[in-house]
């Protein structure tokens, strides 16, 4: 939008003089139910879950029904749609398969399924979902490590009733952005195959509008539940979780926000038990019998899925053939580039071959590239698969590289540099501008200036303003001005706002004003919203009315809520409020809802119902500012109320916020119960508000000083730490010593975390209390999810000489992505000394031993510090085999 005022000022007088100067004047509705009966009826007598009711269902659905019914997905169709990998074929008799399992009695089917520690997880959040709350997983591993297949098992568990969907179609990412705008229906199960296609660099420019129309949906609790069931790689997983670096872009906010807490890692090897239990399970699948006996580590799953039959043909490829494979393993690790066609790969393989395979080619070797690594092996897929469009789909030809071997790409290939063909091909046949933009940024990494350039400049000519952006900054840092300032025309005219205003300012200083209306007036003709918006402005300044209407007309039609906003503002000067109320709406941000709520006319019910609309979008302040007002102005009874509603919101995303997380963190802050409890320091109890701030203080206005103990009672029954904690202050400041004990107390019975961390924390620091009582008051909180508590009896098992039962402890954090005890646990034993170290090498070998090592003492842990360890924890922490229920140490486990 226009920021500048130097540049809104020049345009409205020079424009206004330049017109001045030139003249210018400027099926049955029964149907549905009886189907889902009967499917219903099926499920049952299949073994299916019966549905259980889900609040607020009403009697038609509120949104588009998508994807097919979970009871009628056939076992065969998970290869093809669903994208799980198909398994090898055995073709003779298999050491360690029973005589009634044949060889080849199965061909096409999936193999039986061994469930492993990471299904448990998958298993409790699906469970979630059903019991009517909308849920998100992602199962983060390796390249054939068992993601999808775990999320397959895990959707076949859902009852009757619902759906599974796979966005897919015109584009991953915006098959699913059409989708969240247009509604997800209840009791969808939405497939998130390859995550990065919808909230990454593959699902470019609308990658964060997606992960935010994700995060809105599984925080609306009045039209669930849905279940986002996702699988992507580990680095996929790092780039679109990383911490925000300062001075830097911050690309995936919104996708790290989404996937906070929603890992389910998968370990790409078979633990000991699991192995046990695969081996009784190939006595009647010769498949897994065939990879029992012919892998090492563990790495069962890789062989099912083709792997070393893959490698094997990589390996022993023609030059050809293994060029095709490299340019196609370039384009995904560089650029993810996950579809590439014919043209691309024969003008890139070039440049992969020698002087002597390239003399020695044939008159056909594209054709036999494509033959050898299509040819399947062991029933499973070729190294490059052909991909056919649909013709009514609107897609494309092309190949795909085979999973497995994209991983091995970006292994072997990592440290190597594509030839110049590569470049030339990627700048003349990739079709996405996003894709080509990542190249270029690949060229520039790598100090090809000349490719970078060239593919920038292919991205931008195709649409995409950030990489004529970076291409621009290419430029400027190499001294071409010239060059620099073509490009940023260009960007400017293709519709980039904020370019247009910084090259108006040099025009403006050097007084060449004709050439800025030409600049402005070009641009907008091309689309340039800022532009449009400029020139409405001052043809309206300028009595031009209908003319600044023409392009005020345009300047609605974009969806830029910062430009809309600026136009409500215009309107709303005008005096046009229902005009200003109209493009507010159509900007829909949280911002545009609260001016909408400011010029909320008519009744007070109005000007109500609109300050809700913008709370729900984020934006408190109308609904803040009506409240005080209310209370001003003597209707405390107004005022009550809807500070009882903002409460009703603010304590629905608490507690959608803490059933996400695994261990709950009460983080150590300076406001404490001291006086109440005596402690050194308490940690800081969560779920303060405004509004419930300002409740409990109208209440001892108007009712007398303790008439806000009510509404602390009450939120604090619905498990608000911090209103317990105020209550609890409040009796103890009266003097009610008594009463103040007995709530506590009360809460404690009912597990309220931060009471049983309040009590357990008291009793560290009371000598009077036993040993035994304060391992018990621990146990508790840490079953109550209490992170303190879990890293207070690591600490004290450790010191007590209980090594084992420390380990099991801070495996158990670990697992559920709380690393700092494990770490604590491995430096301090390392600092103790040969005996010390010895344990802490086994401890660290229970995850990743090079990972661990690599961190230096006092470093922050990283995030993926505990991934590796999520199956020992189970084990460890559990006690028990694979299908067993997790438990905590100390419960009997």
């Amino acid at each position: 939008m226009p920021s500048q005022a130097r540049v809104v000022q020049f345009l409205v007088s020079f424009f206004a003089q330049q017109a001045r100067q030139a003249g210018r004047a400027g099926a049955p509705g029964g149907w549905p139910r009886l189907w889902e009966r009967a499917v219903e009826e099926r499920r049952q007598r299949r073994g299916g879950r019966p549905a259980r009711p889900v609040p607020g269902d009403g009697p038609a659905l509120r949104a588009p029904v998508r994807g097919r019914l979970v009871a009628e997905l056939r076992p065969e169709e998970a290869f093809s749609e669903w994208e799980v990998h198909r398994p090898v074929d055995v073709a003779a008799a298999v050491p360690g398969a029973l005589p009634g399992a044949l060889p080849g009695a199965l061909p096409g089917a999936l193999p039986l399924y061994v469930r492993r520690a990471h299904d448990e997880v998958v298993r409790g959040v699906v469970d979630q979902a059903v019991g009517g709350a909308s849920r998100m997983m992602v199962l983060v591993g390796e390249s054939s490590s068992g993601k999808t297949r775990a999320c397959w098992e895990a959707v076949a568990e859902l009852p009757a009733g619902w759906r599974l969907w796979h966005p897919l179609d015109p584009s991953p990412a915006r098959a699913l952005a059409n989708a969240l705008q247009e509604g997800i229906a209840p009791r969808t199960a939405i497939w998130l195959n390859e995550l990065q296609q919808y909230v990454g660099e593959q699902a470019g420019a609308g990658a964060e509008q997606v992960a935010a129309g994700l995060r809105e949906m599984l925080q609306d609790s009045t039209n669930g539940p849905v279940l986002v069931v996702g699988t992507v790689w580990p680095e996929f997983w790092d780039t679109l979780t990383a911490s925000r670096v300062a001075g830097r872009p911050d690309s995936y906010a919104q996708a790290r926000a989404l996937l906070e807490g929603k890992a389910v890692h998968v370990p790409a090897a078979f633990e000991a038990q699991e192995l046990e239990d695969a081996r009784t399970v190939g006595g009647h699948d010769p498949r897994l019998a065939d990879a029992l006996a012919h892998t090492a580590k563990g790495r069962i799953t890789q062989y099912l899925a083709g792997a070393p039959a893959l490698l094997e043909r990589y390996r022993t490829a023609p030059p050809a053939a293994r060029a095709v494979i490299s340019a196609a393993m370039d384009a995904s690790r560089l650029g993810g580039v996950t579809l590439v066609e014919r043209e691309f790969l024969q003008a890139a393989a070039e440049g992969y071959l020698s002087d002597d395979a390239y003399d020695a080619l044939g008159e056909d070797w594209l054709e036999d590239a494509f033959a050898y690594t299509q040819q399947p092996s062991k029933g499973v897929r070729g190294l490059l698969s052909r991909v056919r469009a649909r013709p009514a789909g609107g897609g494309r030809d092309g190949f795909r590289l085979a999973d497995y071997m994209d991983h091995v790409g970006r292994m072997e290939r990592r440290f190597s540099a594509p030839p110049a063909s590569f470049w030339r091909a990627a700048r003349s046949y990739l079709p996405d501008a996003h894709l080509v933009r990542a190249l270029g940024q690949a060229a520039q990494a790598r100090w090809r200036d000349a490719e970078a350039a060239g593919l920038y400049q292919r991205a931008l000519d195709l649409g995409d303003l950030q990489a004529g952006q970076s291409l621009a900054w290419l430029w400027q840092e190499r001294q071409r001005a010239g060059e620099a300032r073509r490009v940023q025309e260009q960007a400017a005219l293709a519709g980039d706002g904020e370019v247009l205003e910084e090259l108006l300012m040099p025009l403006l200083e050097q007084e060449q004003e004709e050439q800025a209306e030409q600049l402005v007036r070009e641009a907008s003709a091309r689309g340039n919203a800022t532009a449009q918006l400029h020139l409405a402005r001052a043809l309206m300044l300028d009595g031009e009315t209908q003319e600044a209407a023409r392009w005020y007309a345009e300047v609605a039609k974009c969806s830029d809520p910062d430009i809309l906003r600026a136009y409500a503002g215009d309107l709303r000067e005008r005096g046009d409020l229902d005009g200003a109320r109209m493009v507010l709406r159509a900007a829909g941000d949280g911002r545009a809802l609260g001016e909408l709520a400011a010029l909320a006319g008519g009744s007070a019910d109005e000007a109500e119902q609109a300050a809700r609309e913008a709370f729900a979008a984020g934006e408190a302040t109308p609904l803040k500012e009506l409240a005080e007002q209310a209370e001003a102005d003597g209707r405390s009874a107004v005022a009550g109320r809807l500070y009882r509603g903002a409460i009703a919101v603010f304590e629905r995303r608490r507690r959608q916020r803490e059933a996400g997380v695994a261990l709950i963190d009460f983080e150590m802050g300076g406001r404490s119960l001291r006086e109440y409890l005596d402690p050194a320091v308490l940690p800081m109890a969560s779920g303060q508000t405004w509004a419930l701030r300002q409740l409990v203080a109208l209440l001892d206005g108007t009712q007398g000083a303790a008439a806000g103990d009510g509404a602390l009672r009450e939120v604090a029954e619905a498990g608000n730490a911090w209103a317990l904690e105020q209550l609890l202050r409040r009796l103890r400041e009266r003097g009610q010593m008594q009463e103040a004990e007995s709530l506590l107390h009360s809460e404690v019975a009912r597990a309220n975390p931060w009471a049983l961390w309040a009590l357990a924390h008291r009793a560290l620091r009371d000598e009077q209390v036993p040993d035994a009582v304060r391992r018990v008051l621990l146990e508790r909180a840490a079953a109550a999810r209490v992170r303190q508590a879990v890293r207070a009896l690591v600490e004290r098992a450790e010191q007590a000489g209980l090594a084992g039962e420390a380990d099991q402890w801070a495996l158990h954090a670990a697992a559920r992505g709380y690393t700092t005890p494990l770490w604590e646990l491995v430096r301090g034993r390392e600092a103790g000394g040969p005996a010390g170290g010895g344990r802490a090498a086994r401890l660290a070998g229970t995850g990743q031993p090079a990972v661990l090592g690599a961190a230096p003492p006092g470093a922050a842990p990283r995030r993926c510090a505990g991934d590796a360890l999520v199956v020992a924890c189970l084990r460890r922490s559990s006690g028990m085999g694979a299908r067993s229920a997790l438990r905590t140490p100390g419960s009997g486990g």
